[in-house]
């Protein structure tokens, strides 16, 4: 590794980049955070005081154009994610975005095409990718463990209604969101959420599918190996202004088919819960709701216990960029799973299937 430090900033110095992103980055290496941005000036204070950082922006523009830099991490509203994305690319910066990569497939296709024009690395933090059980897993589909894929199947419920029932983060969540940030209520807005973006089904994309679901779509098609080139969908709302509840059927390049459901409810459900059933032609590879790996093929089942460690999007692209070290999730990959959620989003209003032609 160089002993040049990775200079790095972060465009919406928000939830994410201080539960995650920030502290991660503050523990890695050769990584030294050099500036932050946020537009409330009163929040972006808070973050700089707790992160010990010397440069604060309520611009983002004005963080790339000024302070040294040598990457930055986008954690903003998932519409604002393709212009910042674009623009430190254009400024010959290394950019890891958060999910999902972009809300259009001609935005993220004009992400990847920039990092290619600027020869940097664009990295998106779908978390499969960097889970130990299911980097473990998808070894064992390379491998041939369950023989030829036929069918992945992932089902997914969490709660987010208080978006738009309360308009406030339930207690639960504020204790949760204090404990792994280390900010106060205050930092929260005091935990209202009549001004955020999360509330906005135009800035998220749609509800818990584009938000939370948007881990999924990437895990399963990264796990199906292929392309998406038909998606079907069905949604209910249950009254809310974004759906509650997807389901979505896509049929891969390769003949794999997909299956996501996606649903918003139970209060209980805050940081969600889900399966994972992949069905092949010589058995079956499950992830159950307690995370356990089960392989079942020719009669007998057993654990499948994970073969590769987790590693946190920020330090596999810490060793991307400095490195060398393979990219783990590719914008090129990310395109794909912006095309499945957009048709998705698509074959559910006009009640067809959807064809996808993409390179």
């Amino acid at each position: 590794m160089s002993e040049q430090a990775l200079r790095v900033g972060i465009i919406g110095v928000g939830n994410i980049a201080m539960i995650s992103r920030a502290p991660v980055l503050r523990s890695t290496p050769h990584v030294q955070i050099t500036a932050i941005s946020r537009r409330r000036e009163k929040q972006l204070a808070m973050a700089q005081e707790h992160l010990g950082v010397r440069e604060a922006y309520t611009d983002w523009r004005e963080m790339l154009d000024k302070a040294p830099l040598d990457a930055v991490l986008v954690c903003t509203p998932h519409d604002l994610h393709a212009e910042q994305t674009i623009a430190a690319l254009q400024r010959g910066l290394h950019v890891l975005v958060d999910k999902p990569m972009a809300l259009t497939v001609k935005n993220a296709q004009s992400m990847v095409e920039a990092a290619r024009k600027a020869g940097r690395v664009l990295m998106t933090t779908y978390g499969g990718r960097f889970d130990g059980r299911l980097r473990t897993a998808k070894k064992a589909l390379n491998e041939g463990a369950i023989g030829t894929l036929r069918q992945v199947n992932w089902t997914h419920i969490v709660y987010r209604r208080f978006f738009w029932i309360d308009k406030m983060i339930p207690p639960a969540g504020r204790g949760m969101l204090q404990r792994m940030s280390g900010m106060t209520g205050e930092f929260y807005s005091d935990w209202h959420l009549e001004d955020e973006w999360w509330s906005d089904p135009h800035r998220v994309g749609g509800g818990a599918f584009a938000d939370i679901g948007a881990h999924h779509i990437d895990t399963t098609l990264w796990l199906g190996g292929a392309r998406p080139v038909e998606v079907v969908a069905m949604s209910e709302s249950a009254g809310l202004p974004v759906e509650c509840f997807m389901n979505v059927q896509a049929r891969l390049a390769n003949g794999v088919l997909l299956s996501l459901l996606t649903a918003d409810a139970d209060p209980g459900a805050l940081l969600g819960r889900g399966t994972c059933w992949i069905v092949g032609d010589d058995g079956t590879l499950t992830l159950d709701l307690d995370g356990h790996l089960w392989i079942e093929s020719k009669g007998t089942r057993q654990e499948l216990k994970p073969e590769l460690p987790d590693i946190g999007p920020e330090v596999a692209f810490v060793q991307c960029v400095l490195e060398g070290k393979p990219n783990l999730s590719p914008g090129e990959d990310g395109v794909y799973a912006v095309a499945l959620a957009e048709a998705a989003y698509r074959s559910a209003a006009e009640g067809q299937v959807i064809r996808l032609s993409l390179p």
